[in-house]
């Protein structure tokens, strides 16, 4: 008797089975419209627009680089001073000058050589503050000259 509600069961299971395989839904490739001439591009026109352009582009670029170039080289109008050390000033053109050599600091602010000094902070290594001038000395008796 088992064996028979066991049958009845897996016939039953394959009946609904092979139902549903037949009440699948069926999926149909879907069919995209023309849209008539209105959409249709020309590719070849479209690259040669984007290649002048392009071109242009580099054309453009080579010039501004030849005046950045001109600006800060040497003698150009850009060149742009700073301090490389503490006691040496140094350009955006490769340009350097030891501040040291006179007895004075790098000033952070232009990035040139100091030409005098409101303390010993602002003398170079060797060099001392003279009130008498506002100017950094070997020694004493420089300062008194």
């Amino acid at each position: 008797m088992s064996r028979l509600i066991a049958l009845l069961l897996l016939s039953a299971c394959l009946l609904h089975t092979s139902a549903w395989a037949q009440t699948a839904p069926v999926t149909r490739p879907m069919v995209v419209p023309k849209l008539g001439g209105a959409m249709d591009v020309d590719y070849k026109a479209q690259f040669e627009q984007e290649r002048a352009r392009n071109q242009r582009l580099r054309e453009e670029n080579g010039n501004l680089r030849a005046t950045l170039e001109a600006w800060t080289a040497r003698g150009g109008s850009l060149v742009h001073a700073y301090c490389e050390t503490p006691t040496r000033s140094a350009n955006s053109a490769g340009a350097s000058n030891d501040c040291a050599a006179s007895g004075y600091t790098c000033e952070p602010v232009s990035g040139l050589c100091r030409t005098s000094a409101a303390d010993s902070g602002q003398c170079a290594a060797g060099y001392t503050w003279c009130v008498y001038g506002n100017r950094c000395v070997r020694s004493a008796d420089e300062c008194r000259q």
